[in-house]
């Protein structure tokens, strides 16, 4: 069968074509016109919409056959019953794959899903292929693929696999607002002929993407996807988040994306033998992202913690062991060289460092450089929150970026990640005052320490399977 034999050579013809037509050229497809016309394929980008002669300044055409040059890719964001004929014309003009943004296939009952056999059989003897229904594309800013406003157009090490559109959307999103970038990211949607095999096995060999992010509802080729899941994790990490784990989740991607989600126990097991990485949730997983990108790899599990409360203290050390880190206790030249900077009143000398007087005297970043310093920690988690008063006291904007710049230079000296805990406060004003300047040091900030412990859990697993060569840290 040619349509298995191709892939994964030939997605890279269709995540880097050399024209483009959205057919059905309206407000409904407005995202991926408006952002691809900005990109480099935008002299090569051509409309097609019977009812405009024009749209946004540009030629519409009655239909794809009308186009007088090739089309290698098609965005297709018709109603869903005219979609077969767009497959029949796509045949004609020798088109190489076909997007289709349109709903109402089999997510929508027995008609829609006659439909996406209809639309693949003629796919099929067309020798097109096909990624949805029921998808947004292809996000791929090196060739100037785009599907929402405001997507970055610089590349990054992340590719994404997603079967929902909004992850999609979300992820890079998300991605701009830790300073990640994505090499590529496709949301392929019902799946009717290319599904999360074939693009987990191109991003596995895309030399790119140095680590592999996979959402999934449910698959018709669970053998295949098991497969690409053990062939990309022996090459790259690959974080995996399943929906539908549970009997409602179940039912509900099925309406989503008419997915069989399967049960818990079988995608669990699949993902231990194929060696991936699973997460819980969406948060989760671009936790890691931020982590993978911005801080070099933490050699153990062994992490330092430092915050201006004992009580909160003693609850962040059981989140981090149960996030699965360990809680040291410092060596005793460590605990000498505190005792000589730190007055005892007020003050925790021991692992986690409750330390509000360093925070008030200014020597906060010596303290943290002296834990760092410890052969028994390998990572450090800052909790940056304060009362309103000391708040108002200390934390000024002069402040917190010396911190910040301070924490950025310790990365590269002690080879140890460094990140920060800004749990949400009734001033929401300071709280983002302080993600936004930590943010541009290029340090990930986190809602909570149990997020931050899970984040740099996961990046020590990497680290054990991949050693440090895998990581961006100092190479972008």
């Amino acid at each position: 069968m040619w349509w298995k034999e191709k892939v994964p050579a030939e997605l890279e013809e269709i995540f880097y074509p050399k024209s483009v037509a959205v057919v059905g050229a309206s407000a409904e497809t407005l995202g991926y016109i408006s952002t691809i016309l900005e990109g480099k394929l935008g002299d090569r980008l051509f409309l097609v919409n019977p009812k405009y002669q024009e749209f946004m300044g540009k030629k519409c055409y009655p239909s794809l056959l009308d186009i007088p040059h090739p089309v290698d890719y098609v965005i297709v964001g018709t109603p869903a019953r005219v979609v077969p004929e767009v497959i029949r014309d796509c045949v004609k003009k020798g088109v190489k794959a076909v997007h289709i943004y349109s709903s109402g296939f089999s997510e929508a009952g027995e008609e829609g899903a006659r439909l996406e056999r209809e639309i693949l059989e003629l796919a099929r003897g067309g020798r097109v292929r096909i990624i949805g229904p029921n998808g947004m594309g292809i996000y791929c800013p090196e060739a100037g693929l785009f599907f929402a406003n405001g997507q970055p157009h610089e590349s990054g090490p992340v590719g994404f696999v997603s079967q929902s559109g909004t992850f999609a959307i979300y992820s890079t999103a998300a991605g701009e607002l830790a300073e990640a970038r994505f090499s590529k990211v496709v949301s392929y949607g019902n799946a009717v002929d290319l599904d999360a095999p074939d693009f987990v096995r191109y991003l596995a060999e895309d030399q790119k993407t140095r680590l592999l992010l996979v959402y999934v509802e449910g698959t018709r080729r669970g053998r295949e996807l098991f497969e690409a899941l053990r062939e990309a994790a022996s090459r790259k990490p690959v974080l995996v988040l399943k929906g539908g784990m549970t009997p409602d989740g179940a039912r509900a991607a099925s309406s989503h994306t008419g997915s069989l989600a399967g049960s818990q126990q079988i995608w669990e097991a699949m993902f231990r033998q194929a060696g991936v990485i699973p997460v819980r949730s969406f948060e989760e997983m671009m936790d890691v992202v931020r982590a993978f990108l911005l801080c070099p790899p933490p050699r153990g599990k062994r992490v330092s913690m430092a915050s201006v409360s004992g009580g909160v203290s003693v609850v962040e050390t059981d989140a981090c062991v149960e996030m699965g880190l360990q809680v040291p206790t410092f060596g005793e030249e460590t605990i000498r060289r505190l005792k000589e900077i730190l007055p005892a009143a007020g003050t925790s000398l021991k692992n986690p460092l409750d330390v509000w007087p360093a925070f008030v005297s200014g020597i906060l970043p010596e303290v943290l450089r002296i834990a760092l310093s410890d052969d028994n920690v390998d990572c450090m988690i800052l909790e940056v929150q304060m009362g309103a008063y000391y708040r108002e006291l200390v934390m000024t904007d002069e402040y917190l970026r010396g911190l910040a710049e301070k924490c950025r230079e310790m990365q590269p000296e002690f080879r140890k990640p460094v990140v920060i805990s800004n749990p949400p406060e009734l001033d929401w004003e300071f709280a983002h005052r302080v993600r936004r300047i930590f943010k541009e040091y290029g340090l990930p900030v986190y809602e909570s320490v149990r997020r931050a412990a899970k984040a740099l859990h996961h990046l020590h697993r990497i680290f054990l399977k991949y050693g440090e060569e895998i990581f961006p840290f100092g190479r972008f």
